[in-house]
């Protein structure tokens, strides 16, 4: 397969999951190669990423950083589409043909967070 990882498909929303397969489909026919390196992550999970590059005040007053200090996410625990089955991400040789290909067929990205893709509208689909 020309993106690997799909063990990440397991803990997504199902639609999700079946979207994103889709999207591999296409990375193959395309000879793409790159890794879906993240899925579901649990509140806990997201909030030791959340904490990477953050100060306590940085953490306890929600500062965005935009991936800057070593910030990895500006997502605390709950507001973050991997909590619920809804983003994966990717990296690798072809990450950017994967996103520009993942943009045109109807997913949502992050300007400044070149691996993520996520379920579009996706936070219209959870309560928080």
């Amino acid at each position: 397969m020309a993106v690997s990882g799909t063990l990440y498909l397991s803990g997504l929303w199902p639609p999700f999951a079946e979207a994103v397969r889709y999207l591999l489909a296409w990375c193959q026919s395309y000879n793409l190669e790159a890794q879906i390196t993240s899925g579901y992550r649990s509140c806990e999970e997201q909030a030791a990423l959340y904490s990477q590059g953050r100060t306590p005040y940085e953490i306890a007053h929600g500062v965005s950083k935009h991936g800057t200090g070593g910030a990895v996410t500006d997502a605390p625990p709950g507001a973050s589409a991997h909590n619920y089955g809804l983003a994966v991400d990717v990296e690798g040789r072809d990450q950017a043909a994967v996103i520009s290909l993942a943009r045109a067929i109807g997913f949502g990205t992050v300007s400044w967070d070149p691996a993520h893709i996520e379920w579009p509208g996706w936070s219209s689909l959870v309560q928080r």
